[in-house]
């Protein structure tokens, strides 16, 4: 339990860490780099996130069995599992330096149309560096999913703080001294690699976790594949999802235009992150809840226990950036980067309704019933290529984001959850209704109050800071008279006290 507690503060404060780094760090490197630079690597970074799908689900696949052979006390269908999984994992590692190589080969007519000679020729060395750190730091996934499956929250989530803080002091060294795209690369790969060295250790060492091969079964290949293959068509959804537009922009446009769209979902980026914190330490019980059969009533009170939770803290920022967020961009980007501001309001807006079923994910996951949303999710990201290439030709950064928020309320909110609801037994009624009580318009009159802030004067960072630290009393205060339960009210003084006991 101690595990799962601070695995969930632990997960916050690394958000924390990563966003305030990256919100000091990102304007630095696009100062540094120039906005073509900034849209090149933003690009060639997509670009690599599509070979990085390659890993076919297994990391999320390896939290499931070793949590399910955990369950079963079973060591050694543990071991045997895991020896297939990194055989795996080596196949694939092969097979990234073969697609790699291919599309390196062909980077220039892919991208000649929209890229100056110099641009390809610099977009050829990063590519290189990143495709093949991928290949050597794949199988990390496996050791990455072994501490989850034995719920070791803590050290993960120390270990990602401490690469985000070294990450930023290099980084910020080496562009000061004159480096630029390159250097950065670099950096990644190197830190990858030292990461999942240390992964390795912790397994072996700590966890005293063994890869060994008992019996050669084929049925284990069967049942990973035939678990893995539908997340697998998952992940490659969400690279259609959240970065088929840098590739269609960096194809038919340029890569200023690639940096003006890439800001706008990296904002949606960081929005995202704020609920998956919560629901990805909670796979392990969800997996033991439904070995021990729980009922589709017990599994809703946990999805409406954390979606309220993820609520409040998404309509914090959420309703904060509708006030504030075009100021903050011009402050934090600069000239230039304006409509990165209505780019990522378009696809938070939808994603506030999304974002608190996160935990139906897990549920899924555990209940090997996430067939349907690969499926689903699969068809309407095809859409969503077609709309964003469609849209993209005519309006731009702003058409590749309406593309992707059509397929996102297509897919994740109507499709979702009428599965929810026949199929999974969730009662997804009860769930918004529960959501509904007093959460929805505390946030609207939140938002309707706060619209007073504007009229302060000013656009320094002084100023934003002020509107928003009463903008946060505001919410606060709303959500505590009209929006939280009594359960959400103990939880909060509770973890008040405790803190306040600390000092």
């Amino acid at each position: 339990m101690n595990q799962l507690k601070f695995g969930i503060y632990l997960s916050y404060a690394s958000l924390f860490v990563t966003n305030i780094i990256n919100l000091i760090l990102t304007p630095f490197i696009m100062r540094n780099l120039g906005q073509s630079a900034f849209g090149l690597y933003m690009l060639i970074g997509a670009f690599v996130g599509y070979i990085a799908v390659l890993d076919f689900g297994l990391s999320n696949t390896t939290v499931r069995f070793v949590a399910m052979y955990r369950a079963k006390n079973d060591k050694r269908g543990e071991e045997n599992f895991l020896f297939s999984t990194f055989i795996i994992y080596s196949i694939i590692s092969t097979i990234i330096l073969i697609v790699g190589s291919i599309i390196f080969i062909n980077l220039e007519n892919i991208f000649r149309n929209s890229l100056t000679i110099k641009e390809i020729e610099l977009a050829k060395v990063m590519f290189l560096i990143l495709f093949i750190n991928l290949a050597l730091t794949m199988p990390m996934n496996l050791f990455k999913g072994i501490i989850s499956g034995y719920e070791r929250f803590v050290f993960p989530r120390v270990l990602t703080i401490a690469r985000i803080l070294l990450r930023a002091i290099v980084i910020f060294i080496l562009l000061s001294l004159g480096y630029k795209a390159i250097a950065i690369v670099i950096v990644d790969a190197i830190f990858n690699v030292i990461i999942m060295l240390i992964s390795i250790l912790y397994v072996f060492l700590k966890l005293d976790v063994r890869l060994r091969l008992h019996s050669l079964n084929m049925s284990i290949f069967k049942e990973i594949f035939s678990y893995s293959s539908l997340i697998f068509i998952s992940v490659v959804v969400d690279q259609l999802y959240w970065r088929i537009g840098h590739l269609v922009l960096g194809i038919i446009a340029s890569t200023s235009e690639v940096a003006i769209f890439a800001i706008g979902m990296v904002l949606g980026q960081y929005f995202i992150t704020f609920s998956t914190a919560i629901s990805g330490v909670f796979l392990p019980k969800i997996t033991r809840m439904v070995f021990k059969d729980a009922s589709g009533e017990e599994l809703t009170d946990l999805l409406i226990k954390t979606g309220r939770i993820q609520f409040l803290i998404l309509g914090l920022v959420l309703g904060g950036f509708i006030l504030f967020g075009e100021k903050f961009i011009l402050l934090w980007a600069g000239p230039g980067y304006e409509i990165s501001w209505l780019i990522a309001l378009i696809v938070m807006i939808p994603l506030l309704v999304v974002l608190t079923q996160t935990i139906g994910i897990s549920i899924l996951q555990a209940k090997n019933m996430h067939g349907f949303r690969a499926v689903a999710y699969l068809c309407i990201s095809i859409i969503n290529v077609l709309i964003s290439i469609y849209l993209a030709k005519l309006y731009g950064s702003i058409g590749a984001a309406v593309g992707t928020t059509l397929s996102l309320i297509l897919g994740n909110i109507i499709a979702m959850n009428i599965y929810y609801h026949v199929k999974v037994r969730l009662n997804i009624p009860r769930f918004y209704l529960e959501m509904s009580k007093g959460l929805l318009i505390s946030f609207i009159g939140s938002i309707a109050i706060g619209a007073i802030l504007l009229f302060i004067p000013g656009d320094s960072w002084i100023t934003l800071i002020i509107q928003c630290f009463i903008y946060f009393i505001i919410y606060i205060l709303t959500m505590w008279f009209f929006g939280m339960n009594n359960y959400e009210k103990r939880m909060f003084l509770n973890e008040f006290n405790k803190i306040k006991g600390k000092f």
